[in-house]
């Protein structure tokens, strides 16, 4: 089992960002916030040639469905995408909700995880 979804986009990262973040409200899902890792890494003094963000997305109700369930589980939450540019092409990548909890035997949780992985999968090739 493959542990992300990765596909190409002809769209810039910014442009990607954008898109994903409008269309993820499409399935009541929302960005808490986008990590830069070129401008971190450029802020301490590291150089990294390739633009790399992270959404942190996040569905309030699922969520919360994972934390009644075992609050430990809140260390798989938020969702994440990455969006970069690798060898000058634009990429999407979602961490399955199936692998991240994979390793979890609650049989609702992996079925919610699948749905929430189908919805999320189909926001990307949408967004593409």
């Amino acid at each position: 089992m493959s542990f992300n979804y990765t596909i190409k986009t002809q769209k810039s990262v910014e442009q990607t960002v954008q898109d994903l973040t409008l269309s993820l409200s499409e399935i009541q899902f929302g960005v808490l916030g986008t990590l830069d890792f070129k401008n971190i890494f450029e802020k301490k003094g590291i150089e990294f040639e390739n633009e790399y963000k992270l959404l942190e997305i996040c569905n309030p109700i699922a969520a919360k469905h994972v934390l009644d369930s075992d609050l430990d589980l809140g260390l798989l939450l938020p969702c994440t995408i990455a969006v970069y540019r690798k060898n000058n092409e634009t990429y999407i990548s979602l961490a399955k909700p199936t692998a991240l909890l994979s390793i979890i035997s609650d049989t609702k949780l992996s079925e919610l995880g699948r749905e929430i992985e189908t919805k999320l999968i189909g926001i990307i090739d949408k967004v593409k």
